[in-house]
């Protein structure tokens, strides 16, 4: 049935392909680029030719394309919330693509309203398939309260489907699927290890991201690598209008984060900027006297470094640019673990919209390197990879909603593992192994002409493919993969499906209930037992979901989802003897349900999410019997509250004899809550204790009168049967800001971490009945100064 519903995907999309119409068009086309005075683009701008009643809006990186306009000259008028609206005259050819960008100023009439997010919230987007994507702004990251700093990871934590596995620690489970397979890019380069040990902070500073895209289930086929989701990670150029700097200090953490430009026009958007960022944070150094009661001696023994930069050239409407970055992260527990990574990397990215043509050409090259080393209870491991990636998509619009984008991608990387169980038997494992990808996806917008300018949107439909090839496999895989959505009134329907594969797997046991370490590993060549002709990780995905219009500002969606993972690798945990498989096969099956709720409306914003889910896997060792157990992230229940208010407003200062709009548009006071309730995680549970003696290069003539033995743990045959109680947490956050003489803004803000000192449970030791718990309750105060 499985096999023929996959046929079923492929014909469908070949029907579909079929019926792309030409590339080249028999009419004019105007495309290009809208951006503001910095150089950014500005996402779902208006361009608008009122003669002829056509137009169109920009992407997500800022570019727009009216198809079949009339040959002649035309008045062409920008706009966007905010800007000042521009007129501009273009003339059209008879099958030529005129090239124009376009750089809005912001209004100079003051306004008092302070928006907390510039997306329309309530409003159905009747020409993208959204369904199983979250856009996350900086705004919304913002927001959030925090442990003194903004970061990304406490907005994800709070999304559809996603489980948060701690404070310290902590890791993403996405709808089913383990952090490794999780796909995180940064720029299109892919980020190895995006979030550090201490779990309320992640690698990428939010002051230089523009958008993250989370794609949660039924990704496009110009995804790949991944079988469960990705983390779209783009970030902002360097400003090039003026000299710009953010600095933040709290009493555990510090960064700063300065752009400007290099030379250019800010008219025409053209010129050279660069963006320089870092963060450290040093809470090991000042909790133990902050926060005496937390530990006695090892307070929270967490330290990072985040290191960033960037180098932008752009025409105004063509760019490159040039990145990089450095990360260590180190954490020390005396009875638990100590660990420590470091992982730097760069890349160069650009896009090119070619002159006379309707292409838009981006491209990315990157590499990376990751080094992480733990030891817990004497037993070390270390795990590196070193990896490069490059893509490059060329892409066309049609009907000014209508697209296709062909991709090709060749990736490539090197691991090596080196464990020693508690049995004191060392595995060491070492791999190389290169990949190479086709993808093709094509979006087509079904529409009627109402007149006047106006179409009626019916459905929007997204067949795509990709042909991934694995070198050390020496195996080809067909993808195919397809999002629709049906527009009714006032309600969508969505639906998502494909097939995803990956060869890199985790050198951690999916039955860890905590994982501080992060190792990497390449597909084995071979497996005792295995349910696919190969060996790599495989998986099917079904999504179906509705958006509703009830009321204005009011946001309303409930998806379903399934993931089917038809064979997944796990390293044998239990491993004693050489003879032993190094590696078990399991598959694994996870479902679930969502319903989010996002109000919003000037200085308010509410957002509540649920879900309900159910996550396991089921092994096999050589004939045995099959068993399905609960994974160690099966959170049955999750709930998400996020609540923020915002008041007060600077009014119009005064330069010379002239007043003017504060130069930033922040408000007085803000306000912010955030509370989790998750069921409990399963584990498995302590049957008993006895004397292990370890035999050592003497074997079986090991004298065992002479041995002193360690103390083994039984466990229970049933894995994961046990259930960790509740975890729950309330976190508050209160800023106050002040403009100085409308150059510069201070900010100080109060934050409370677990308000009501919740005792979550964070590791528990089988044998000292020690136990460690999340982070109490912490208050902090930080300053931050923008100019």
């Amino acid at each position: 049935m499985k096999k023929s519903l996959h046929v079923h995907i492929c014909l469908l999309l070949g029907f579909l392909f079929l019926g792309i119409a030409p590339i080249t068009a028999q009419v004019g086309q105007l495309r290009g680029k809208i951006v503001n005075e910095d150089g950014e683009p500005l996402v779902g701008a208006t361009v608008f030719m009122p003669e002829i009643k056509m137009g169109s809006y920009s992407d997500d990186n800022g570019i727009y394309s009216v198809n079949k306009v009339p040959v002649g000259i035309y008045d062409v008028m920008v706009f966007y919330y905010g800007y000042d609206t521009l007129r501009t005259e273009v003339q059209v050819e008879r099958d030529q693509t005129t090239t124009e960008g376009f750089v809005l100023k912001e209004q100079t009439i003051y306004t008092d309203a302070v928006e907390i997010v510039g997306n329309s919230t309530g409003e159905i987007n009747t020409t993208e398939v959204e369904i199983g994507v979250t856009e996350i702004t900086p705004q919304e990251i913002n927001l959030m309260p925090s442990l003194g700093n903004p970061d990304l990871v406490n907005v994800l934590t709070v999304q559809p489907g996603i489980v948060f596995s701690g404070d310290q620690g902590g890791q993403l489970f996405i709808r089913g699927g383990t952090p490794i397979q999780n796909m995180v890019l940064l720029d299109n380069m892919i980020i190895y290890s995006p979030f550090h040990s201490i779990g309320l902070f992640s690698v990428f500073d939010p002051d230089y991201i523009r958008t993250v895209d989370v794609y949660s289930a039924a990704f496009p086929a110009d995804y790949g690598g991944r079988v469960s989701s990705v983390i779209d990670i783009k970030s902002r150029n360097g400003s090039l209008k003026e000299f710009k700097g953010k600095f933040n200090v709290s009493p555990f953490m510090a960064g700063a984060m300065v752009e400007g430009p290099l030379g250019g026009s800010q008219k025409t958007g053209a010129g050279f900027s660069y963006l320089l960022s870092a963060r450290n944070l040093y809470i090991d150094e000042t909790s133990t006297s902050l926060y005496g009661y937390v530990s006695d001696t090892v307070g929270i023994p967490y330290n990072f470094l985040d290191l960033y930069g960037k180098l932008s050239l752009s025409d105004g409407i063509n760019f490159a640019s040039v990145f990089g970055f450095r990360q260590t992260d180190q954490a020390n527990y005396e009875f638990a673990a100590n660990t420590a990574w470091d992982a730097v990397g760069g890349g160069l990215n650009f896009q090119i919209l070619p002159s006379g043509d309707g292409a838009v050409i981006t491209g990315v090259f990157a590499y990376s390197n990751y080094h992480t080393e733990l030891t817990e209870r004497g037993f070390p491991r270390t795990s590196d990879i070193a990896g490069f990636n490059g893509t490059l998509k060329v892409g066309y619009t049609f009907n000014s909603v209508d697209q296709f984008d062909f991709s090709v991608n060749v990736s490539g990387f090197s691991t090596d593992y080196s464990f020693t169980n508690e049995y004191g038997y060392r595995t060491d494992d070492a791999a190389s192994n290169t990949e190479a990808a086709l993808a093709a996806v094509y979006k087509k917008v079904i529409r009627k002409d109402q007149g006047d300018g106006r179409f009626k949107d019916w459905a929007v439909i997204e067949p795509s493919i990709r042909f991934h090839f694995y070198n050390n496999q020496q195996k080809l895989l067909a993808e195919p993969r397809l999002r629709a959505k049906l527009n009714l009134p006032r309600v969508s329907l969505s639906f998502g499906t494909g097939l995803y594969s990956q060869n890199l797997l985790s050198a951690t046991s999916d039955r860890d209930v905590v994982n501080f370490f992060q190792g990497f590993l390449s597909a084995p060549e071979d497996l005792d037992y295995r349910v696919k002709s190969h060996t790599l990780q495989t998986a099917f995905h079904l999504l179906a979901g509705a958006e509703f219009e009830i009321v204005e500002n009011l946001s309303t969606q409930a998806e379903v989802w399934l993931k089917d993972f038809t064979q997944l690798t796990n390293i044998n945990r239990d491993r004693i003897f050489p003879e032993e498989p190094q590696y078990i096969t399991e598959t694994g099956l996870a479902k679930g349900v969502d319903v989010t709720l996002k109000y919003q409306k000037r200085n308010t914003y509410f957002f509540v999410t649920y879900g309900l889910a159910k996550s396991d896997r089921t092994y096999r060792l050589d004939s045995e019997e099959p068993v399905t157990y609960p994974t160690s992230f099966d959170r049955r229940h999750n709930v998400n509250v996020v609540a923020s208010y915002r008041t007060g407003s600077f009014g119009l200062q005064k330069r010379g004899d002239e007043q003017v709009k504060p130069k930033f548009n922040e408000p007085k006071w803000e306000f912010s809550l955030r509370w989790n309730l998750g069921s409990g995680f399963p584990f498995t549970q302590t049957q008993g204790y006895y004397e292990s003696l370890q035999l050592g290069f003497e074997g079986a003539e090991t004298d065992l009168a002479t041995q002193n033995g360690q103390l083994g743990i039984f466990l229970s045959e049933d894995l994961n049967q046990g259930r960790l109680p509740y975890y729950h947490r309330l976190d508050l956050s209160a800023k106050r800001r002040w403009l100085i003489k409308n150059a510069m803004l201070v900010e100080v803000s109060a934050n409370v971490v677990n308000a009501y000192d919740r005792n979550n449970i964070f590791y528990f030791d089988r044998v000292t009945k020690e136990t460690l718990y999340q982070l109490p309750v912490l208050p902090s105060l930080a300053a931050t100064i923008k100019f």
